[in-house]
């Protein structure tokens, strides 16, 4: 079969790689459309773990089942998730389920951007069949919704809440769409590109001035933008790291001020399976409905140029269709 591997930052080469069969317990898809993630061009996270085949917004057809393995069926289309916690180490019984170490240690092999992926016994549990009508397109949203879902618990927001949104890229624009779908009462934005800002006006999101807000979620990693996030979060509030700063570029908070304000500092990463059924069923519902925000689908042989694409913010949503 073929895969897009990915060598360093810029250099991804399509070549032939052993077809995968599936062990007991394990299921084999035919990968339909993965998109492309903020997390698949953030070089320095990146790089230590190249070569490698990326991609895990993965959306998929069941082609072979493993021993042992009565669903789903083959010919079943699937969200296909690329990690999963235990639940029964501390960190998951803590709500912590993104820091279990068999969350972090399970994984599609090879990764999204490939004809077919193995999923392994672990992950085939979680694996969401997709109701009747869905496309496969719409469906790559689920596991970047569910991300956001996530951010949006860490951070407490709640109904009649205020928001802030800093950065209106795919993520940004999918914070605004859950919070309002949740009944936050009024989500604000800060983004500098007038055509994303506009996009984000007509998701629903009203243009931040000096607005003290209750939550601040930073979907970006630019230090001056987390400053500006943090400046504007109200007393008693929470302010949420979802994209990460880079290890040589740290945002400089006043952390007196966070301590006289009370000002709650949270991360969140990835998404859990909770998560997962959630932004399913958002989607699903009509709720939430992502596929205007996809801007180019490209082919297996041109996921360099899909990489890039996010790399240089050329597109807003870019999905690759093996």
């Amino acid at each position: 079969m073929r895969v897009a591997r990915s060598f360093a930052p810029g250099d991804v080469r399509i070549e032939e790689s052993p077809e995968p069969e599936p062990g007991p317990g394990e299921v084999v898809c035919d990968v339909i459309a993965c998109g492309v993630c903020g997390s698949d061009v953030t070089d320095w996270y990146i790089a230590p773990r190249l070569p490698a085949v990326l991609g895990h917004e993965v959306v998929g057809t069941v082609r072979a089942l493993g021993d042992g393995v009565t669903a789903p069926a083959v010919g079943a289309r699937v969200a296909i998730h690329h990690h999963t916690p235990c639940g029964e180490c501390r960190r998951c019984r803590r709500g912590h389920e993104t820091l279990c170490d068999q969350f972090r240690a399970t994984r599609l092999d090879p990764g999204g951007f490939a004809e077919r992926v193995r999923v392994s016994a672990e992950l085939v549990t979680e694996l969401l069949e997709l109701p009747n009508g869905l496309d496969p397109v719409t469906a790559t949203f689920i596991e970047p919704l569910a991300c956001v879902l996530r951010a949006q618990d860490r951070a407490g927001l709640r109904a009649g809440d205020s928001l802030l949104v800093v950065g209106a890229g795919v993520n940004g624009l999918l914070q605004i769409a859950a919070a309002h779908a949740r009944g936050v009462e009024v989500v604000w934005v800060r983004e500098p590109r007038d055509e994303r800002l506009e996009l984000a006006e007509a998701w629903g999101a009203e243009r931040h001035g000096n607005e003290l807000v209750d939550v601040a979620i930073a979907c970006t990693p630019k230090p001056e933008a987390i400053e500006a996030a943090a400046a504007a979060v109200a007393p008693g509030g929470t302010l949420c790291f979802y994209a990460p700063p880079a290890p040589d570029a740290p945002p400089r908070l006043d952390a007196t001020a966070l301590y006289l304000r009370e000002i709650t500092v949270t991360a969140s990463y990835s998404a859990g399976p909770g998560d997962m059924r959630a932004a399913l069923e958002l989607i699903a519902s009509g709720r939430i409905d992502p596929p205007k925000l996809v801007s180019h689908r490209l082919p297996l042989e041109e996921t360099g140029r899909a990489l890039e694409l996010q790399r240089r913010a050329g597109g807003l949503k870019v999905v690759v269709e093996p």
